[in-house]
């Protein structure tokens, strides 16, 4: 990847290293940005996705549907794993240095003069970029929240709301259901809408937005271990590409959004199984439950607070210690991850990351030893790793999980 377009962009205020600070909320900067590049956003067709857990997912499987049916897909999420195209892509492919230099060179001035932050300026990139591929649809994960989200200046064919926990509470609000208000804030008027957020208060809030914008609600369906029920028909998941019973309901929202977007699969099943089982193929996702070393067991995955941290325990093995390298942000329900982990039989090593917002792995084993949890170890990620692999013993296991960050450093370090 060019260097000279990713310090340019990693230059503008980024959440990722001063949280808050970094944010312009609202659609008026975008707006602003969008409007002298000529509106790329309105020159194409998608789907809008928000959520606390799973949006990465559900946005994955529905761009691999989409390109299982022949469709020219855009997709795009956050955060990156490596390299900051991964968030950019064009039928799985991440967008290239060349159209990102050439973008630069057109807009760079503008942003000069209007100082977007840096999430503001690659929406806008990222929305040029599917103007000028001519996708079929692109397929958007919001940011952070949704109703000021930058990526909420789109009008969709369908909003879709996953799972909702408490997650950046001093931005999204303590309660779940104003968090869920925020999420929601996706919702336009008369624009159909599908939503399974875990929770009856959550559901509710969602459901009253929709009614009161007239946006058709659309019911998901039902999930189960091995099969998907949606009002369309029942999809027997015989092979299916994400691990976890969690996936199953990223699946059933994927697919029930799948359905009304793409008009080949309410003729051909088939369709919608191969995205579902082909997804980390078509879409270059990774780190959810990925299987990286089969003896010991190691597992890398990106949930990075209770609700979605308690979900990848619970698929680890039953038998032998779980040594967990984990690395948290300091915006994290921390005193909640806690908990979670009190409840697993766990070795638990701090891993440092070169990040503002990271918990450094000192007060991270000091919190960790507050909640009497046993902590085997702190330094740097590939050091926590030689140590962590050392010491596994039959019928032991590794888990890689805390934030995507860690995820990207875990990658890199091993060059996995």
């Amino acid at each position: 990847m060019s260097a000279d377009y990713a310090d340019r962009l990693l230059s503008l205020p980024r959440y990722s290293e001063l949280g808050n600070a970094a944010m312009k909320p609202g659609l008026r900067g975008v707006g602003h940005l969008l409007s002298a590049m000529g509106h790329p956003e309105q020159n194409f067709a998608s789907v809008h996705i928000a959520g606390t857990n799973g949006k990465g997912s559900i946005a994955s499987m529905i761009a691999a549907i989409g390109q299982s049916a022949g469709y020219r897909i855009g997709l795009y999420t956050s955060p990156h794993l490596l390299h900051l195209s991964e968030r950019i892509r064009l039928n799985g492919a991440p967008v290239s240095d060349t159209w990102m230099l050439g973008a630069l060179d057109r807009y760079g001035p503008l942003f000069d003069r209007l100082q977007p932050s840096f999430f503001e300026a690659l929406t806008a990139l990222a929305f040029l970029f599917f103007a000028e591929s001519s996708v079929d649809l692109a397929v958007v994960e919001t940011g952070l929240g949704g109703r000021l989200d930058a990526t909420n200046i789109l009008r969709p064919k369908l909003s879709v709301i996953s799972q909702i926990d408490r997650d950046h509470t001093k931005t999204l609000g303590n309660s779940l259901t104003s968090i869920a208000r925020e999420k929601a804030g996706i919702i336009k008027d008369g624009t159909p809408v599908i939503a399974a957020t875990g929770r009856a208060a959550t559901q509710q809030v969602v459901r009253e937005t929709a009614i009161s914008l007239n946006a058709p609600w659309v019911e998901p369906g039902i999930a189960t271990d091995t099969y998907l029920q949606t009002p369309l028909r029942t999809y027997d998941l015989h092979a299916y590409g994400l691990a976890g019973e969690h996936q199953t309901r990223n699946a059933l929202l994927a697919t029930r959004s799948a359905e009304l977007l793409f008009p080949e699969t309410r003729q051909d099943s088939s369709v919608v199984l191969k995205g579902l089982e082909r997804v980390c193929e078509l879409t270059g996702l990774r780190a959810r439950l990925e299987v990286f070393n089969q003896n010991p067991l190691a597992i890398l995955d990106v949930a990075h607070n209770p609700a979605g941290i308690a979900a990848t325990l619970n698929y680890m093995p039953r038998y032998g210690t779980v040594h967990f390298l984990l690395s948290l942000m300091k915006d994290k329900e921390l005193a909640g991850v806690m908990r979670v982990l009190q409840g697993h039989s766990l070795k638990v090593y701090a891993c440092d990351l070169a990040l503002q917002r990271a918990v450094s792995a000192s007060d991270l084993a000091r919190l960790l030893k507050e909640y009497g949890l046993d902590v085997a170890g702190t330094g740097s990620v590939s050091a926590m790793w030689e140590l962590a692999i050392g010491r596994v013993t039959h019928p032991d296991s590794i888990l890689v999980c805390g934030s995507h960050y860690l995820a990207g450093a875990f990658l890199g370090a091993l060059d996995l």
